[in-house]
């Protein structure tokens, strides 16, 4: 295969994956009854599991939300041997702190649904690898933009307090992973 056409033929390759994505994405949000889940609510003993953190420990939500959200790219680079470079693109979420605050929940938001997982600390950004690739120095952040625009239509996160004898703040507005916003 001729090597000069071999990048455009991986970008045509990720804007396929990124379009099946999206129409798999829609296909899955517009057919709630094909979904065992979604046959199950309202029935006797279903348990949500989006929501068994909070009904399980009785969690008291009280007003505001968390506010200030900041979401900001930064970029790492390492130069390899033979004019290739390995970069990462990471994308970090901060916040303004909440009064009485002793730590923070984040919960991932996918196209799917709300994860039931969440995550627990302390300070008040959190960092992930939001894109990355090896290739030629002289191509730059080669698919940069598309990967980040993947996880800008997959993935959000949104926080919120943890304070005193169970209570929590409401949830913060859902910030897209890929993306600058302050909100």
């Amino acid at each position: 295969m001729n090597l000069k056409i071999l990048p455009l033929v991986q970008l045509q390759c990720l804007r396929l994956i990124l379009l099946f994505t999206l129409i798999f994405g829609l296909m899955l949000s517009l057919d709630d009854g094909s979904s065992i889940a979604a046959q199950n609510v309202g029935k006797p003993g279903f348990i949500n599991p989006v929501n068994a953190d909070i009904t399980s420990n009785q969690l008291q939500v009280v007003e505001p939300p968390v506010i200030g959200l900041t979401s900001t790219l930064s970029d790492e680079v390492k130069e390899l041997p033979t004019e290739l470079i390995r970069w990462s693109t990471y994308w970090q979420l901060c916040w303004q702190p909440y009064p009485e605050a002793k730590e923070y929940e984040l919960q991932a938001v996918l196209m799917e649904g709300k994860s039931p997982k969440l995550r627990r600390q302390s300070d008040r950004c959190f960092r992930i690898q939001a894109a990355s690739n090896e290739n030629q120095k002289s191509q730059g952040f080669l698919n940069r933009e598309l990967i980040l625009l993947t996880h800008k239509i997959q993935l959000g996160y949104r926080v919120r307090a943890v304070l005193d004898d169970n209570h929590v703040s409401q949830w913060s507005e859902v910030m897209a992973v890929g993306g600058t916003n302050v909100i």
